[in-house]
């Protein structure tokens, strides 16, 4: 400790003022992706609760079933009808978690279906309007003939036309440009005809996060790919920025995450990158209980813990 007290060449840890939330796509989802923020999150978890009761309202089966694989179960996250639905759940329910920390994004942008769980937090439509769309993007992706996909096709766009939008509350970067949205009918929907195009585009996001200021990109979702991908687009390298992922994802050759801590992993890095966060949020809907223990090392009393 003395010795790092006395370095003097280090380099001042620069400013953090601008976060991005960055939300991934539907492409990577794996069983049981969520789980853990749902046995020890109680704010994710009222997130998700909700989430399942609305699938169930629509479909008569149950969301979270499909996310965590329980027995039984004969729909899985292999198919689209599931997997947007419970991607979009999923980040609402991380964004909802950096929320009760103190921490909220200054500009938002998303990859893929990614974008609507984006356009969601920029509230331009809540959580139900999303859902519902997520829901119906993902049983289109998922058809399998040309009958089927004419009856989903019709189905999104009537889900889509019975939402009102809300102009953005905040900065919203297209999933299809890399630049603002200038006005909400500027809002594509038809993301599924794009998601392969994305990838191609992200120096325009880079770009576009580089001239607001951004200096901190949080991913949010199952994949944090489009971190890394945003940073090495970034213009100049040195002045990339700290990319922070709130979930740990398995490794690509299967298996399961190495920790269940991700989000609170996150935290503490949000916390060493400067950033302002409410450490009593973390322990929302928790019970603690304070112990005593000693502080004196000859006070000579034994102790059980």
């Amino acid at each position: 400790l003395a010795d790092a007290d006395e370095a003097s060449d280090e380099e001042t840890p620069r400013e953090t003022t601008k976060v991005a939330f960055a939300y991934a796509g539907s492409e990577r989802t794996w069983v049981g992706m969520g789980e853990a923020l749902y046995r020890s999150e109680p704010v994710a978890r009222a997130v998700l609760d909700k989430c399942d009761d609305l699938i169930r309202q629509e479909r008569g089966t149950s969301l979270l079933d499909a996310m965590f694989g329980r027995p039984g179960v004969e729909h899985d996250l292999n198919d689209p009808a599931w997997a947007n639905p419970a991607t979009y759940a999923l980040e609402w329910a991380l964004t909802t978690l950096w929320a009760s920390v103190g921490l909220r994004p200054s500009v938002v942008l998303g990859h893929g279906h990614g974008a609507l769980a984006a356009a969601q937090a920029a509230g331009v439509f809540n959580l139900d309007e999303g859902l519902r769309i997520a829901a119906a993007m993902g049983e289109l992706k998922g058809t399998r003939s040309e009958l089927e996909s004419q009856a989903a096709s019709e189905s999104l766009q009537t889900t889509i036309d019975s939402v009102k939008l809300a102009v953005p509350s905040l900065p919203l970067v297209s999933s299809t440009t890399g630049r603002l949205l200038e006005s909400i009918d500027a809002l594509d929907f038809d993301y599924r005809l794009r998601e392969d195009k994305v990838s191609t585009l992200l120096s325009g996001h880079a770009e576009t996060l580089a001239q607001l200021g951004v200096n901190v990109v949080v991913v949010i979702g199952p994949d944090s790919t489009i971190g890394r991908r945003i940073a090495d687009a970034w213009l100049e390298p040195s002045e990339a920025p700290v990319i922070l992922s709130s979930l740990e994802s398995p490794p690509i050759d299967g298996g399961s995450p190495g920790s269940d801590e991700g989000f609170v992993r996150a935290v503490a890095q949000a916390y060493e990158a400067g950033l302002d966060i409410s450490f009593t949020g973390l322990f929302a809907g928790e019970v603690r209980r304070r112990i005593s223990i000693p502080s004196y090392p000859f006070q000579r009393r034994r102790h059980w813990l």
